[in-house]
């Protein structure tokens, strides 16, 4: 519900030839444009794979799903330290002014999905 949430804010205000509040939604629908090995923005678009890969893992209470979370993590906390985002196909950067509400509702969705599949695990092993 969190990550739905985020979708309908911005996610990053950024410099390019005035300011320019991107919206959640496009980065999401975009953001894998930019995975082709040698930006780190692409990469961490894989954070919603594992992401969703982790919801499902998570409802068959398979123990998988922690570790598809706890990388999605990394990456998903790893775009808060960028300085520059890639912003065109053609490699051209923009400084990042902040980061928005949907940025952070986007993290916050994935943390909280890392930590209850976390308690998941923990209790399953303490029933068996």
């Amino acid at each position: 519900m969190i990550f739905l949430i985020s979708l309908t804010q911005d996610c990053v205000n950024y410099q390019y030839f005035g300011s320019i509040h991107y919206p959640s939604y496009l980065a999401f629908l975009l953001g894998w444009t930019y995975f082709d090995g040698f930006r780190w923005e692409g990469f961490v678009w894989v954070a919603n794979l594992l992401y969703f890969l982790g919801i499902v893992l998570t409802i068959k209470r398979n123990c998988k799903a922690v570790l598809a979370l706890i990388i999605s993590s990394f990456l998903a906390i790893s775009f808060m330290f960028f300085d520059n985002i890639t912003i065109t196909k053609s490699g051209r950067i923009a400084s990042i002014i902040e980061l928005e509400s949907g940025c952070f509702l986007w993290l916050i969705a994935i943390l909280f999905l890392t930590f209850s599949s976390l308690y998941l695990k923990v209790t399953q092993k303490s029933n068996a």
